[in-house]
């Protein structure tokens, strides 16, 4: 076991001793069963938030209303109180939640049967949703009856399409049915919250196997933006903005995600790199100054594709003779003492005619060559 594990089953090991049921439970079960590492390990138990903050010496009430105290024992383990949730007014969270005494009563509730497991401290497996046959098997079939699942929290619709990627699983066919048939659900989640769920698709090994059921019909009406209309993708992206860039770019003009600053920008580079390539091709003239991330997600999307791979794409980008205006071998202040004239906007438009020089292959990019053509060429 990782040093994680070691420190949540001391968490369980302190509860027990003290007369309460204990238990590793949801994810870190199912990724644990799976061989794959989890970094996040939760606790439920029987024990109120209360009692939990007496046992344990350093403590936060992350969310003590829900019955959630995150313990600082090596690492932060999050201990849960059982509990059972009433009736879902927004479509995403309970109006209440009431503690009870079982742990069968707390699984209830979960979203799936391989996030309704359990671990005691003697590592046995306690489930009572058939979730190790579902492992088996490599299906996301939701805990009960699937329509009160989502209805109660819509985003578990979402949740399941990305674990059915992440997993490269099945989502079985009344589960499936129902997400569909519960999509109307889901313009009562925060923009925020769905593109929390979304993102981590991109850089899956296939995100094909999640966007493939994000393409369905039902969805393009409810979610935000339009995914039918996305090209297949079956092979990861670099990072997650990449994959909204990609996304966005098929996107109407007036649509608009709560994007970051950093995606934002890499965005309209791509949208203005786009333009270039379609009207020049792919030439070091019309990739100049855009970044790495803007020139990928625009061989995904280019239709002219005069490389044979992604890879001799990059390779031939590394070939060129200056990337970026940083890179010319004149600075503003060699310019300024060459023409002996002080800064100003002729600096940028110089910079851009060297460029286009170098990368033209009139001129190469030395300090001799440049220095010879701004003399003859730059009042």
């Amino acid at each position: 076991m990782t040093t994680n594990w070691t420190h949540a089953f001391e968490v369980v090991k302190i509860l027990q001793e003290a007369g309460y049921q204990a238990y590793i439970v949801g994810g870190a079960v199912r990724d644990h069963l799976l061989g794959i590492a989890c970094k996040d390990i939760d606790v439920a138990t029987d024990a109120l938030p209360e009692n939990v903050q007496e046992l344990f010496p350093k403590t936060f009430a992350t969310g003590i209303a829900h019955g959630t105290v995150t313990v600082l024992h090596g690492d932060a383990i999050e201990v849960t109180t059982f509990r059972v949730e009433s009736k879902y007014i927004d479509k995403r969270r309970p109006s209440e939640v009431r503690f009870v005494r079982e742990l069968k009563d707390d699984l209830s509730r979960r979203d799936f049967t391989i996030n309704a497991l359990a671990m005691g401290i003697d590592g046995e497996i306690i489930d009572y949703y058939g979730g190790k046959e579902d492992l088996q098997n490599k299906l996301i079939r939701a805990v009960g009856q699937p329509k009160e699942r989502f209805e109660e929290d819509a985003l578990r619709i979402l949740r399941g399409i990305r674990l059915a990627g992440q997993l490269g699983f099945s989502i079985e066919t009344q589960t499936r049915q129902a997400m569909t048939e519960a999509s109307h659900l889901l313009p009562w989640i925060a923009k925020e919250r769905i593109k929390q769920e979304v993102s981590r698709i991109w850089t899956m090994v296939d995100p094909e196997i999640s966007l493939r059921e994000l393409k369905h019909p039902h969805f393009d009406e409810f979610l935000p933006g339009v995914f039918t209309i996305l090209p297949e993708r079956h092979t990861p992206f670099e990072s997650t903005a990449e994959g909204w860039a990609l996304f966005h770019y098929f996107q109407s003009d007036t649509y608009e995600f709560p994007y970051s600053n950093d995606e934002k920008r890499l965005n309209k580079e791509v949208v203005a790199l786009m333009k270039r390539v379609s009207k020049e091709g792919w030439t070091y003239r019309s990739v100049f100054n855009s970044s790495e991330s803007a020139v990928r997600v625009c061989w995904e999307i280019s239709q002219s594709k005069p490389f044979a791979t992604k890879q001799h794409l990059l390779r031939w980008l590394q070939d060129a003779p200056i990337r970026f205006p940083k890179d010319l071998a004149l600075s503003g202040h060699d310019l300024m003492q060459l023409k002996q004239r002080n800064s100003g906007p002729w600096i940028k438009k110089t910079n851009e005619r060297m460029a286009d020089e170098i990368l033209a292959g009139n001129i190469l990019n030395t300090r001799d060559a440049l220095k010879k053509w701004v003399l003859e060429h730059v009042e």
